[in-house]
């Protein structure tokens, strides 16, 4: 299953009439997929929050947001490793 594919079973999921099959197939792909685990990880916060979460927090579970997070730390981690890599090559050189 891809991630276009997930993304449209999920509201299926997420009320509990997704037959066991596609659920089978749902979470071999969780399994693999940061965006989708970044996403059942903050389905997870809201609804430990409860209702009277403020607002922001409540956003946070927005398929969009969740592409942007995963962007984010993707290019977080690009950019770590380029730092650790050019200290390694300026102590190489001294």
């Amino acid at each position: 299953m891809d991630h276009a594919e997930a993304v449209k079973l999920l509201p299926a999921y997420d009320a509990g009439s997704l037959g066991r099959e596609d659920t089978r197939a749902l979470h071999l792909h969780f399994k693999g997929c940061d965006a989708c685990q970044s996403r059942i990880r903050m389905r997870r916060a809201v609804s430990h929050a409860g209702p009277d979460a403020p607002g922001p927090l409540q956003g946070l579970a927005d398929p969009e947001t969740q592409r942007q997070i995963a962007r984010n730390r993707d290019l977080l981690i690009k950019i770590l490793l380029l730092m650790v890599a050019a200290w390694a090559v300026f102590k190489w050189r001294r």
